[in-house]
């Protein structure tokens, strides 16, 4: 099978030409004494739209993608341009479906549309371009420092248990974990009130989106040090629901993706607060694991293995 370019690639070479480094996963703009922070994000549907995902909460997702990064930077989402391609075909009924999507994300987040762009394309694209700015610092993907504490906001595994439910690819004897998981793919929750708080403490973060395990080795080559993992964040019902599905407890908590969950670290004396305004925000927050001299991802959890860090990719 031929591999594609992947994305990373792509960004690696466009950079290269701009002369601009664009591996994190917020820009910084400063003019004069203002600081503004700027992301974007693309929804394809034939990448990003599930079986079973109505318009609005297509929509919903579309802002979402793009809160969350924000939220792991400690930066307020403000205002919005959202640019939207849609096939011939597309009726009245499936826009007013998007329009309240858009509506409901607005009102959730705090955030404004002020405009964008209407194509027309093969499949349904969204393009969100957002404008926040940073409650105090930026918090970078490198920082972390020997010692410091790895965490997340959430446990990880419904995700991808969710995807699979819904593409009639696996099942689950048990009703209350079929609706989390698939919850978790139809309406996932940014962390952006915890994101905010933080922050303050918050040595380097990066949000989940693209997967456990390449999100932690991002931030590990980015900060120049190892990261240990010494708790397997697993959700509730994951591990049951891999045994009756036969699937590999790593491929749903490391290599899913679209978790939307913030991953940190944060110095050893700040984890009873960090703790606290994750209980504040509503945050099953746990600690996996520590930073340690060196390089590379490991797992130290009945033994110690290498942790490999892929995540999803586009174009491969």
């Amino acid at each position: 099978m031929t591999m594609g370019l992947g994305e990373r690639r792509v960004i690696e070479i466009i950079s290269s030409y701009i002369g601009k480094d664009c591996y994190d996963d917020v820009e910084i703009i400063r003019i004069d004494d203002l600081t503004l922070a700027m992301k974007c994000d693309m929804l394809v549907e034939g990448t990003d739209v599930p079986r079973g995902m109505e318009a609005w909460q297509i929509a919903r997702k579309s802002i979402v993608a793009v809160v969350s990064d924000m939220a792991s930077k400690g930066v307020r989402p403000l205002y919005a341009l959202v640019s939207i391609a849609l096939p011939r075909s597309v009726g009245e009924d499936y826009v007013h479906g998007l329009a309240r999507g858009f509506r409901r994300a607005c009102r959730e987040f705090n955030i404004t549309i002020v405009g964008g762009d209407t194509n027309e394309g093969g499949e349904l694209v969204i393009d969100c371009c957002m404008l926040g700015m940073p409650e105090g610092r930026l918090v970078r993907r490198s920082g972390a420092s020997e010692g410091d504490l790895i965490i997340v906001s959430g446990p990880f595994g419904y995700t991808k248990a969710g995807l699979k439910i819904l593409l009639g690819q696996a099942s689950t004897g048990s009703r209350r974990f079929r609706e989390r998981a698939v919850r978790s793919v139809l309406m996932p929750r940014p962390r952006l009130g915890f994101g905010l708080m933080l922050a303050r403490y918050a040595t380097s973060a990066m949000d989940s989106s693209d997967g456990l395990a390449y999100t932690l080795h991002e931030m590990s080559k980015a900060s120049g040090k190892h990261f240990t993992i010494e708790r397997v964040p697993i959700g509730a019902g994951v591990a049951r629901f891999a045994r009756e599905n036969s699937l590999p407890i790593d491929d749903l908590v490391f290599y899913a993706g679209e978790e939307y969950e913030i991953v940190a670290t944060v110095k050893r004396e700040h984890i009873d607060e960090v703790m606290r305004i994750a209980g504040i925000n509503g945050c099953d927050a746990m600690v996996i694991g520590r930073v340690q001299h060196g390089s590379g991802l490991s797992v130290r959890v009945d033994g110690e293995r290498e942790l490999k860090g892929y995540g999803w990719e586009h174009l491969t």
